[in-house]
C-alpha cells in the first residue's frame, strides 16, 4: 500500500478520535449541568417548603366595618401556611368577592409576612327592610345590614321588595335604576339634602329635605340635572319654620322651578 494512503489513513483515524473525546466531552458536561440543575432544585424546593417562610403575621389595614375574621374566612388564609403557596392576584380576587370591599392589594413581606390593604364601600341610602335597614353603596350593590336608623342617609321608599340579599342589585330594577341615579348623584354632591327618596310611582318622584320640604321631581329624564339644581337652589329656599309655608318645590321641568302651594 502506498505510503500516502497510510499516512491518510491514520490522520482520518485520528481525526475521529478527537470527535469521539469532544462527544464524549460534551456529554460528561451535558450530564454534570443536569445533575447541578436537579440538585438546585432540589435545594430550592426543600428551602422554600421549610418553615423559615412560614407566614408568622398578617397585616390588614384599611378595615372599617370589615373583621379580621371575615377578611381570613374569604380568603382562605391563616398563620403557618407557607407564603410560596400564596398567590397574591388570587388572594385578592377572593376578597373582592365581599360586598363590602371596593379594592384591595395584596404583597409578600419576605420571609414571612403578608401585608393586606383594603378599600370598603360605603352606603349612601338605606332602605327599610322588615324591620332593618339594608345600606346601598355607590355602585347600586346592597353590602349590608343595619338595625338602627340615625338619620344620616337618606331613605329609599317605594320599592317593591322582592327577594333583597347584600351582595346583590335592587331586584325592583324598574325603580333601582331609578336609585342607582341617584347614588351616582350623591357620591358627587354627598351634601345633597335629602332625608327620603320616594321611587313608588316612577313617573312622578318625590324627595324630602332634611327640613320635611316636599320636592317634586316627575320621570327620571333629566333627574341628575334637576337634583344640580336642588343643590344650587336648597341654600334660598325659605324656612319651614314658618307655618304659612305650605306647599311643595316643583322641579318636573329643571329650567322652571317654583315653589307652589298645596
Amino acid at each position: 500500500m502506498p505510503e500516502y494512503l497510510n499516512k491518510n489513513s491514520y490522520l482520518i483515524g485520528q481525526h475521529r478520535l478527537v470527535e469521539q473525546r469532544k462527544e464524549r466531552k460534551k456529554i460528561k458536561n451535558k450530564l454534570l449541568f443536569l445533575f447541578i440543575l436537579v440538585i438546585f432544585n432540589l435545594f430550592l424546593l426543600l428551602l422554600l417548603r421549610s418553615p423559615y417562610f412560614a407566614i408568622n403575621y398578617i397585616q390588614i389595614d384599611g378595615l372599617d366595618k370589615l373583621s379580621l375574621e371575615e377578611i381570613y374566612s374569604a380568603a382562605g388564609i391563616r398563620e403557618g401556611m407557607n407564603i410560596w403557596k400564596i398567590s397574591p392576584p388570587e388572594l385578592r380576587d377572593r376578597i373582592l368577592q365581599i360586598p363590602r370591599v371596593a379594592g384591595a392589594e395584596v404583597e409578600r413581606i419576605l420571609p414571612g409576612g403578608l401585608h393586606i390593604f383594603i378599600r370598603e364601600k360605603y352606603p349612601l341610602v338605606l332602605i327599610p327592610f322588615h324591620g332593618y335597614y339594608l345600606e346601598v353603596a355607590g355602585d347600586g350593590i346592597i353590602i349590608g345590614l343595619r338595625d338602627d336608623f340615625l338619620g344620616e342617609l337618606p331613605l329609599v321608599s317605594g320599592l317593591f321588595w322582592g327577594k333583597m340579599d347584600v351582595g346583590t342589585n335592587i331586584p325592583d330594577r324598574t325603580r333601582g335604576e331609578i336609585v342607582e341615579i341617584f347614588l351616582q348623584v350623591l357620591s358627587r354632591l354627598p351634601a345633597l339634602p335629602l332625608a327620603e327618596i320616594n321611587v313608588s310611582d316612577p313617573q312622578q318622584i318625590v324627595v324630602y329635605t332634611r327640613e320635611g320640604m316636599e320636592v317634586w321631581l316627575g320621570g327620571s329624564k333629566d333627574l341628575e340635572k334637576k337634583l344640580n339644581v336642588l343643590m344650587h337652589l336648597y341654600p334660598r329656599l325659605p324656612s319651614l319654620e314658618n307655618n304659612s309655608l305650605e306647599g311643595y318645590l316643583d322641579l318636573r321641568a329643571a329650567e322652571a322651578p317654583v315653589f307652589r302651594p298645596f
